[in-house]
């Protein structure tokens, strides 16, 4: 996502930052689908960082206001996000910046209707492309499966394990390392059943 980003857009370190909890699980299937779009999916992401205006996110992702604002308010009303300040500029117009109520939603598809699971098969090819890339060590054993298994059984681990983190908090843009955390366990717990079975 970082590459996509327009210079000098980033979220700001400088601004407090907001607390949020780690992790949320989705079992609706109506916020499932809501946050299969691509762009709210990096809306959620660049916010995860740090609070942003509707018109930093607008820059940002090289969109127009009034399709940022649109989806805002789906993902407000959905309650993935918040408005996490507001600030006065210089000609007395607020500006609210908001953040995601949580640094990483995982959708649990093997709760959710198939009409709305298969929203997140690319993206769970994708994420065991990911990590077949980075467990190069547990790659032979792995690989012995085709990758839509794999997917699958990847996924269902991670909501296993991610189970454990809900409740917790974390700082904006501060959850990277309990997120790797929850997808090293998931990936070690895949390979012990694989292993063993």
């Amino acid at each position: 996502m970082t590459s996509t980003l327009r210079k000098g857009t980033r979220p700001s370190s400088h601004q407090p930052q907001t607390k949020i909890k780690l992790v949320e699980i989705i079992r609706d299937s109506e916020a499932a689908k809501l946050i299969s779009d691509p762009m709210r999916r990096a809306i959620l992401n660049l916010l995860r960082r740090g609070a942003m205006s509707q018109s930093g996110l607008a820059q940002s992702l090289g969109l127009t206001d009034g399709t940022v604002n649109y989806h805002l308010g789906l993902l407000r009303k959905a309650g993935f996000l918040k408005v996490a300040r507001v600030e006065m500029e210089e000609h007395g117009i607020l500006q609210k910046f908001y953040a995601p109520t949580a640094y990483l939603y995982l959708p649990d598809v093997a709760s959710l209707p198939l009409e709305v699971a298969r929203y997140y098969y690319p993206v769970n090819i994708e994420r065991v492309r990911g990590v077949l890339s980075a467990a190069k060590s547990q790659l032979p054993m792995l690989l012995r499966r085709d990758v839509d298994t794999l997917a699958e059984d990847l996924a269902k681990e991670i909501v296993e394990v991610a189970e454990e983190y809900v409740g917790k908090e974390v700082f904006q843009g501060k959850g990277e390392e309990q997120t790797n955390e929850i997808y090293s366990r998931a990936l070690s717990k895949l390979v012990r059943r694989l292993d063993s079975g």
